[in-house]
């Protein structure tokens, strides 16, 4: 039994109880020594975990580095992420339940060809003729003395950074609705002098989607891609796509422009040298009219005016071109790097039903 100290015992009768105790073979009443151990482990272990799971969470919510800020085109990547879904590679078996609906016959059976039926009209307003061809050839004299404007045999002389054996890789986007001249696209960039990367055939929204599709599964070519989507996005859908490629250059066509053999050839050299590098090529293009004192601009078609503009070229007038011009806007066909594309989404649009003019 051990000994309690009574309030009128001394320190010295207390220690001098205990060792006699001690000595005497007693035992002292206490807690056992492992449970102690355990708690002092069970604690030591409840520490490490806190202290893990702090510096986890003090990483996750720590602010980040205040960098300068970039343009924020975010809205358009996600958008154009969410079209990966759509792309489907005609070579790819796993596709099996929406390869048997189809009879992959080859691109001679499935092809339609359509002749567009089209006359170019032809002015003969002599007066607006002459307008017309003196505006240009003043824009043309100002372009040839202020940076100079090289008809195409100089363009290939200079200097590119692609040739030489340099093969660029190109991705080229071909934007379809209800024309039937994908085919004949088709057969002309599987023959340029200088190869495709990738081409992406889009549907959006359009009422010729399986017939579109059939087409470019008979090509059986891993490099050709549809893409589709009940809805339409205009004009922006094109270029959103482009934000997804990783080709050094985006070439964009609109289903009414049947490229040359040399076409990938011509503009890939020419975006390689260090005069056109940052630029945006193609084969028709729009000078704007002068703004009027209401702040509107007057119509292309405006009656004997030369405040209104140019449409290069135009054989309506008799305008053909045959050097590299300086416009305000490309239409049916674009090809620039695929940075430039970036630029395009910098800041959002005020409104999604503008044209080809949305890269003002």
């Amino acid at each position: 039994m051990g000994l309690v100290r009574s309030p009128s015992m001394q320190s010295g009768d207390y220690l001098e109880g205990m060792f006699r105790d001690y000595v005497g073979g007693k035992t002292k009443v206490r807690a056992p020594k492992s449970s102690c151990a355990r708690l002092f482990t069970m604690f030591t272990y409840l520490q490490f975990a806190c202290a893990i799971y702090v510096t986890f969470l003090v990483y996750y919510v720590s602010p980040t580095i205040d960098l300068p800020p970039k343009p924020d085109f975010s809205w358009a990547t996600r958008i154009a992420k969410h079209w990966r879904q759509f792309i489907t590679q005609p070579h790819v078996v796993s596709h099996y339940q929406e390869a048997a609906s189809f009879d992959f016959s080859s691109p001679s059976v499935v092809c339609e060809q359509e002749t567009i039926d089209f006359v170019q009209k032809k002015s003969n307003d002599e007066q607006m003729i002459r307008i017309k061809r003196e505006l240009y050839d003043e824009v043309l004299e100002f372009q040839k003395k202020s940076f100079g404007a090289e008809s195409l045999p100089e363009l290939m002389k200079m200097k590119s950074k692609w040739g030489q054996g340099r093969i660029p890789k190109i991705n080229v986007i071909l934007n379809h609705f209800k024309r039937k001249t994908l085919c004949a696209q088709l057969e002309s960039l599987l023959h340029q002098t200088v190869p495709f990367h990738n081409v992406w055939v889009l549907s959006f929204g359009s009422p010729n989607e399986l017939n579109l599709r059939r087409i470019v599964q008979s090509y059986n070519d891993s490099r050709i891609s549809f893409v589709s989507s009940s809805y339409d996005f205009k004009y922006y859908g094109r270029f959103q796509m482009a934000l997804q490629s990783d080709a050094d250059f985006i070439y964009i066509l609109d289903d009414d422009m049947i490229p040359g053999k040399k076409m990938l050839e011509i503009l890939s050299h020419v975006a390689g040298t260090d005069k056109y590098k940052n630029s945006v090529l193609g084969s028709i293009g729009r000078i704007l009219p002068f703004r009027q004192k209401d702040y509107t601009f007057p119509s292309y078609r405006k009656f004997r005016s030369k405040e209104a503009g140019l449409y290069l070229p135009d054989p309506a007038y008799g305008i053909t071109v045959d050097r590299i011009v300086q416009v305000d806007f490309l239409s049916s066909s674009w090809f620039l790097s695929s940075d430039l594309v970036k630029t395009l989404f910098i800041e959002s649009p005020f409104t999604f039903m503008t044209g080809e003019d949305l890269h003002l």
